[in-house]
Parts: structure tokens; C-alpha cells; sequence
């Protein structure tokens, strides 16, 4: 298995289990509910920006080796920043769904639980090293 995967398969089993923990806040504290809703709307939105951008870093790096015969332009900021926008517009939009800010905050969800999981896993490793 490619470090890239592994480094997904944790980010989602993360992701589900905070995700999982916020529906079940949302149940028993219903004064919150908008809360722990937007926190999974941005939790989403960030993994899923988190596999779209190694899905093209894969890209481009297969390009680069000249694996590819196709040219590749860039890594999909645009769609990034895109999705990010549609889940800030829909938490404005719909304000007793998602909380603005609970949304915002959890937009960097997958970008900083990606940086945990490649600590962690580097210490890891090192340990099985020695």
C-alpha cells in the first residue's frame, strides 16, 4: 500500500469517527444542533478536498516521471476554493441547519489532520527502525 493511501484511509477513518461524534452531539444536544452540523459540513468539504488534491498531485507527479502522455495544468485550486464557497454559501444560506463559523473552523479539518497523521506516522516508523 502507497503512503498516499494509507495516509487517506486514516484521514477518513478520522473523519467518520469525528463525524459520528458530532451527529451524536447534534442528538443529544439539540440547542447545538447547527453547531455539530456545521462542523460535519466542513469536515466533509475539507476531506474531500484532501482527496481531490492528492488525486492530482498523483497526476502530476506521474506526468512529471513521464508516465502520462497528457499535460497537466495544475493541481485544482480552483475547485478547491470553489467547494469551500459553496459550503460557506450554504451555511449563510441556511442558518438554522449549519453554524457560519463552526463551518469555517472545520474547513482546515483535513489539512491539519494530515499533518498529525504524518508525524505520527514518521514516529512510527522511526520506532519499527530502531
Amino acid at each position: 500500500m502507497s503512503e498516499m493511501a494509507r495516509f487517506q484511509r486514516v484521514l477518513w477513518v478520522v473523519a467518520l469517527f469525528f463525524m459520528a461524534l458530532c451527529f451524536l452531539v447534534a442528538a443529544l444536544m439539540p440547542h447545538h444542533r447547527d453547531v455539530a452540523h456545521g462542523l460535519v459540513l466542513g469536515t466533509v468539504v475539507s476531506c474531500l478536498n484532501v482527496l481531490y488534491m492528492s488525486y492530482k498531485v498523483g497526476k502530476v507527479a506521474s506526468a512529471a516521471a513521464g508516465e502520462s502522455g497528457k499535460k497537466v495544468i495544475g493541481i485544482g485550486f480552483g475547485v478547491r476554493v470553489a467547494t469551500s464557497i459553496l459550503a460557506m454559501v450554504l451555511a449563510l444560506e441556511f442558518p438554522s441547519y449549519f453554524h457560519e463559523i463552526a463551518v469555517a473552523a472545520s474547513l482546515v479539518f483535513g489539512q491539519l489532520l494530515l499533518l498529525v497523521i504524518g508525524i505520527i506516522l514518521a514516529l512510527l516508523e522511526d520506532k519499527q527502525r530502531d
